[in-house]
């Protein structure tokens, strides 16, 4: 777990539970036909709020996006990863992400950031300190 003077590593706030992702198409339709639409440079997110009250979200990567699963993997990667680091200042709603063709050549700091562009202009970003 820690090395000495290490404390133990904490699981919580950082982890990402089943629960907090959506998993059922009539979820992913519902949001899509009743939510709004932001775009940003390396994703498009699509939000409503929360019927259960429950911060939960998708990705939306097909093989439109690029043939190659490789490809569709690493996106969705960064994405998840973004997303689960950042969830601890979003408000309660229901959220797809569908990932851009720049992101390609993104890493997880210049996705964090869209992410929150993204999120602050949806009004969904609990503003506390400046992160990342």
């Amino acid at each position: 777990m820690g090395g000495p003077g290490v404390g133990p590593v904490q699981f919580g706030q950082a982890t990402l539970r089943p629960e907090e992702k959506l998993k059922l198409k009539s979820d992913f339709d519902r949001v899509r036909a009743g939510g709004a639409k932001q775009v940003g440079r390396y994703m498009l997110l699509v939000h409503m709020a929360s019927p259960d009250g429950l911060l939960r979200g998708g990705v939306v990567c097909g093989r439109k996006f690029d043939k190659r699963a490789v490809a569709r993997n690493r996106a969705r990667r960064l994405v998840w990863e973004s997303f689960r680091l950042l969830k601890a200042q979003v408000k309660a709603s229901h959220l797809i992400f569908i990932p851009r063709q720049a992101i390609k050549a993104s890493q997880t700091q210049d996705t964090q950031r869209d992410m929150i562009t993204l999120l602050e202009h949806a009004g969904l970003w609990i503003q506390t300190e400046k992160p990342v």
